[in-house]
């Protein structure tokens, strides 16, 4: 009862005082607290939503090689001199550069010479130049008419001088040029041996681009 006493009406009025005060303090705290909540959530969504706008990717262009197939030689059957007006009667050449120590060039002649006889009727013909027998050496002639022969090859296939540029820039084989009547190259390079119908395909697809 004293202690009771001791407080009085006054005492119990600041009591008041000051439970209201901590409760509206505490509320407060807690107000505060969610708000804080609440940004750091919306920071949060923010952060792991991924822009809608992205950069445009760009497919790299295949380009053509400003190439023209200039040359020297002699035909590996006859012997006569040859250059690059050997392209001029056809509408398309297909350049196929072999060597004869490289057996997918030696597994693709056949299927060249059946494309050659497929060809003919678009005025499209397919030549073979020798990667490792050069005009006027003997090294490795006699091995490529030997194969040209067990092959029944009929296309014909032509030695090249050793320094014709565009011949010593290849490095590897079978690698397949197609070029127009002046020897300029207008398709993708072919590297690697293909079968006669994927050679065919290519060569349609070529000849239909140059109509456009």
């Amino acid at each position: 009862m004293k202690d009771i006493k001791l407080f009085g009406l006054n005492g119990c009025k600041k009591i008041a005082v000051l439970a209201f005060l901590s409760c509206a303090a505490f509320s407060a705290f807690c107000a505060g607290k969610k708000d804080k909540t609440s940004v750091k959530t919306e920071v949060k969504v923010e952060e792991t939503v991924a822009p809608v706008v992205q950069e445009e990717v760009k497919v790299p262009e295949v380009k053509i090689p400003d190439l023209t197939l200039n040359f020297k030689g002699s035909d590996l059957a006859t012997g006569m001199e040859v250059d690059q007006k050997e392209f001029a009667p056809a509408k398309l050449t297909l350049v196929n550069v072999w060597g004869t120590f490289c057996p997918p060039c030696l597994e693709e002649l056949p299927d060249l010479e059946k494309l050659s006889k497929k060809v003919m009727w678009q005025r499209v013909q397919v030549i073979g130049v020798l990667c490792d027998a050069f005009d006027g050496s003997t090294r490795n002639v006699d091995l490529a008419k030997k194969i040209i022969r067990e092959k029944n090859i009929a296309y014909r296939n032509f030695i090249l001088d050793k320094n014709t540029p565009w011949l010593t820039a290849i490095q590897a084989v079978p690698t397949t040029y197609i070029v127009d009547s002046k020897g300029k190259v207008v398709a993708e390079p072919i590297v690697g041996s293909r079968t006669a119908d994927e050679y065919k395909a290519i060569i349609d697809a070529t000849l239909e681009s140059l109509k456009k």
